[in-house]
């Protein structure tokens, strides 16, 4: 358990830091106006959040859609003519 928030710590360090986290937990909870640093469980929760938008990202982003293929296949057409 230590290692996976020592890793989670790491990740929110290097990448997932966000100032717009500290103010929606402040927004959500008003008690804790004073709060200025981020909590073990907002680093957790922005890492799951991470995670899950991950799993339904495109496998080949850079591969165009099937509306662009028409597109561009229209724009040759209209080309060719």
């Amino acid at each position: 358990m230590l290692a996976c928030q020592a890793l989670a710590t790491c990740w929110y360090a290097t990448d997932g830091h966000d100032p717009a986290d500290v103010t929606s937990h402040r927004a959500r909870s008003p008690w804790y106006a004073t709060k200025t640093q981020p909590s073990t469980a907002d680093m957790a929760a922005r890492l799951r959040r991470v995670i899950i938008a991950a799993r339904f990202r495109p496998s080949h982003p850079d591969q165009p859609t099937r509306e662009e293929i028409h597109l561009i296949r229209l724009a040759w057409a209209d080309l060719a003519a």
